[in-house]
């Protein structure tokens, strides 16, 4: 941390008035507080955070200073080897009007390192998430996507007591031989029995979650509730229109991930508005939101989503409001990657064996290419790029129906009237994420995955220390030729 941006982020604090996903703020000004909560919740995420004190939060964060910076600094060290794992975080030390504040930046630990927990308290009453400007309890799914993670658990891979090899559908089976044959070299020679094994569509003469979910008639009958809930409502809430009526429209999507998600879509095509325009003469039907995005981000919520004890009783959820289309998985981004690393950052795979299986079957490819498309084709509409939230290991995908605002040249800009022009003249020095975002006051994961993710894939930035994108000491300066 340095000087100059500890004292931006004071400033940018003071003029927002609040706290943040990444900011804890204490006043400290007779004693050093207990921050284990913060120590926790700021390790177990990927961005780290930073815990400001000497700001007093009653007081409009007023700068107060701290009792004594020296002693505060030694106290807070002191609850950080109390973490298991022992934690170091770094201090700095600043005047601002005329007071001493402390910033104390805490990194965030690898997932394999996770859970940072208070000793004392023990792993299940000690582990905390950092939920907007809250430090909260990691309940029982969190911990335990964590522990499958450490532990290389395989939930695709499980066999459910509910389910028998006859449930599998002897027509899917047989075009799934030979799709794999043709797709797969090795499982040429290979017979049937062969090839669903080695796949691991079955396992000791029974049907994995993975080969139920894309090869059953109906897997449902052993998994209920890992389907598609759909709702169409009117408005951009839940609600209740003036009739009363809760939803527009109400579906349950069951069947294998294939067929839910082309069940989906239709519903999507069904509820969604067509525009008419004119190409070159021809007339062309034009969808509210681009067909190829909404099959993405509906095939990713089933690929990718948690399929573990704590969440295979919980449906995958589709919402379409007046202004956006939402869709909602439980489990968060596999590995603790952070939303700010998806697809620019290859990221590993939570289910590998159903991947595989889709991808034989031609439902998804495994090429890290989802998000990718998603951003393209919400580009190529001309409308605002796609919201990816992770909160407390649930996942959500957000397309708007809203045009891209656009500035002069075609420039696009942020609500705020922030342009890319002015982002790249900002970065002719090398900045931090921090010092980007809290310039432009637009939060640091919005900053990073919206706009200087882009402009690094676009070679309109460059990162400073490209081969490691998520270092703390990672800068992004303009490109020769856009300063």
């Amino acid at each position: 941390m340095e000087r100059r941006n500890l004292i931006e982020l004071i400033e940018s604090i003071q003029r927002r008035q609040c706290e943040e996903q990444t900011v804890e703020v204490k006043a400290a000004t007779q004693g050093a507080p207990k921050v284990y909560d913060t120590l926790s919740s700021f390790s177990n995420q990927s961005d780290g955070g930073v815990i400001v004190f000497g700001l007093d939060e009653n007081s409009s964060f007023a700068a107060v200073g701290v009792y004594d910076p020296q002693a505060l600094q030694k106290a807070v060290a002191e609850q950080a080897k109390e973490i298991e794992p022992s934690l170091s975080p770094v201090f700095e030390v600043v005047e601002y009007q005329s007071v001493v504040i402390v910033g104390c930046y805490v990194a965030g630990l690898p997932m394999g390192q996770r859970p940072a927990y208070r000793r004392t308290a023990g792993i299940t009453k000690g582990s905390y998430v950092r939920v907007g400007d809250q430090d909260l309890h990691m309940g029982a799914p969190e911990l335990y996507e964590i522990e499958a993670f450490k532990n290389g658990a395989r939930d695709d891979l499980d066999v459910s007591p509910a389910s028998s090899i006859d449930m599998l559908s002897d027509d899917f089976v047989a075009k799934f031989v030979l799709d794999a044959k043709a797709e797969r070299p090795h499982l040429s020679h290979r017979s049937a029995d062969e090839v669903l094994s080695l796949s691991g569509a079955v396992r000791n003469g029974a049907p994995t979650l993975a080969g139920m979910l894309a090869l059953s008639d109906y897997p449902q009958q052993a998994y209920p509730n890992l389907c598609v809930t759909a709702v169409a409502v009117a408005g951009n809430e839940l609600g209740q229109d003036e009739r009363g009526n809760r939803f527009l429209d109400n579906k349950r999507f069951e069947g294998t991930i294939g067929q839910m998600v082309e069940d989906a879509l239709a519903f999507v095509r069904r509820n969604t508005r067509t525009r008419t325009v004119v190409v070159d003469g021809k007339r062309e039907d034009v969808p509210e939101y681009p067909e190829n995005a909404v099959r993405e981000v509906i095939a990713n919520s089933l690929m990718h989503r948690d399929y573990g004890p704590y969440s295979n009783g919980t449906p995958t959820r589709l919402m379409l409001f007046s202004n956006r289309l939402e869709v909602w998985n439980p489990g968060g981004i596999y590995g603790g990657q952070s939303v700010e690393d998806l697809g620019y950052v290859n990221v590993q795979t939570r289910n590998p064996t159903l991947v595989s299986i889709l991808e034989i079957q031609g439902v998804a490819e495994n090429r890290h290419s989802g998000i990718p498309v998603i951003r393209d084709e919400m580009r190529r509409a001309g409308l605002r790029p796609p919201v990816f939230r992770d909160v407390r290991g649930t996942f959500t995908a957000q397309l708007f129906n809203e045009p891209e605002e656009m500035g002069h040249e075609g420039v696009a800009v942020t609500a705020g009237g922030v342009s890319l022009e002015e982002i790249l003249a900002f970065c002719s020095v090398p900045r931090s994420r921090r010092e980007v975002a809290e310039h432009f006051g637009i939060g640091v994961s919005y900053m990073g995955s919206r706009y200087l993710n882009p402009l690094v894939a676009n070679g309109k930035l460059a990162m400073t220390i490209p081969e490691k994108p998520k270092s703390k000491n990672q800068r992004f300066v303009a490109t020769r030729g856009t300063r």
